[in-house]
């Protein structure tokens, strides 16, 4: 592919902001392996903007005593809704001059490497579509869908892709009637249950409950981070198997199996502890640092079945880019379980396409390639008809053009 400049953007306002921070230096260093230019945008974890190269450095982000947002050559910044401004915007205060050396405040494609609230939900694929920009990944519906695991089940189930029973419940609900809603729970499903928030990813505030005191204690501690709880039975005698897919049009990876020898793979578990998975040569592990089984040592038949249904899921939420979909598998009944979809995984599951034989380069670039393709696609959607509904019948438009407002 042509050289492109591409911005990165990272951080973000989410739980997962250092998450984010490992997925996005992985992806400048891919892009700069693949001979493009790149932009770095770093969300602090207020939500303010900063550019700057020097960005792309991440001591700046492990060293307590670093501050990103000082570094030399980096100013506040933001995107602009309005489609006609085509760079962006220096805060006023940025000292005059300060990119005079620096790359252009501009990009070719915009490449979000947002994980949960604000970034990976909808809400800046949303910014994006109003700025008319291509970016890489899933669109608003679809990363909306993919963030809510309740909007997931009933999406995927919809399209007779099997998913857990669950029930939810919400703050309001809670706080009016307490022991009423853990009796309904109660009486839905036997323990153990899982308790997780609906709007979070990285296993965060997800917990095994086995009495109503733990229960009660995981749906309090949920309800810290989300505005709802989903609860769902606890398997047992299960393994997990996750898949990658790209496109339009899909494509899906090899499979994976976590290892962990907790009863919930936790966000410890991915991003704390070495793993013995893929190496990671002079590159932030992130995601990676899971141990995993890759390829997954399952049947050929399974690996094929959970292969065909992360395609399926994909097409179902309308996704784009890459997702890694993630499923449950108990193998006395051979039940398979779609348990979430990730429309922008930790380090964009690089792992499961290298394996698969696209090195992370490729995948970088395959990536901007679908998101350039897309945006060429939408530009043809007519949006508006030149109408005037407000006019008045036989009314000259000379006499409007002269009213005052």
């Amino acid at each position: 592919m042509a050289e492109k400049t591409v911005a990165v953007l990272f951080g973000g306002r989410s739980v997962e902001h250092e998450v984010s921070v490992i997925t996005g230096h992985q992806i400048m260093d891919a892009l700069k392996a693949a001979g493009h230019r790149v932009l770095p945008i770093y969300l602090a974890k207020d939500g303010e903007w900063y550019a700057g190269e020097s960005l792309h450095n991440l001591r700046l982000y492990t060293d307590p005593a670093g501050e990103p947002t000082s570094a030399a050559g980096v100013a506040r910044v933001s995107l602009s809704p309005d489609r006609s401004i085509r760079q962006l915007i220096v805060h006023p205060g940025t000292r005059q001059g300060l990119f005079r050396k620096s790359p252009q405040l501009w990009a070719d494609v915009f490449f979000p490497c947002l994980h949960g609230s604000f970034g990976e939900d909808g809400s800046l694929q949303g910014l994006f579509e109003l700025a008319d920009v291509p970016y890489v990944g899933a669109g608003v519906a679809a990363s909306a869908i993919s963030m809510d695991k309740v909007l997931t089940k009933v999406i995927c189930r919809g399209a007779g892709i099997p998913v857990l029973d669950w029930a939810v419940l919400s703050r309001p609900e809670l706080n009016r009637e307490a022991a009423g809603v853990l009796e309904r729970i109660e009486r839905t499903f036997a323990y153990p249950v899982i308790v997780k928030p609906v709007c979070l990813g990285s296993s965060i505030g997800v917990k095994r409950c086995h009495d109503r005191a733990t229960l009660r204690q995981a749906i309090a501690a949920a309800l810290n981070l989300d505005d709802r709880v989903l609860v769902e039975p606890a398997l047992t005698d299960f393994i997990e198997i996750n898949c990658a897919v790209m496109g339009p049009p899909e494509r899906a990876s090899v499979c994976e199996q976590p290892v962990t020898h907790e009863a919930i793979l936790s966000f410890d578990a991915k991003y704390k502890r070495g793993g013995k998975g893929v190496k990671q040569a002079k590159r932030p592990e992130g995601m990676a640092s899971l141990d995993r089984l890759i390829p997954a040592p399952i049947p050929i038949a399974l690996g094929e079945r959970v292969q065909n249904m992360a395609a399926q899921a994909f097409r179902a939420i309308n996704a784009a880019g890459t997702s890694r979909i993630d499923f449950l598998y108990q193998s006395d009944r051979e039940a398979l379980y779609l348990n979430e979809i990730n429309s922008i995984p930790g380090s964009l599951a690089f792992y499961l396409w290298e394996a698969t034989g696209l090195p992370f380069d490729e995948l970088v670039d395959a990536l901007i390639s679908i998101a350039l393709q897309r945006h060429h696609e939408r530009a043809q959607t007519q949006f508006s008809f030149e109408v005037n509904l407000l006019r008045k019948k036989d009314e000259p438009v000379s006499d409007i053009a002269r009213q005052k407002p």
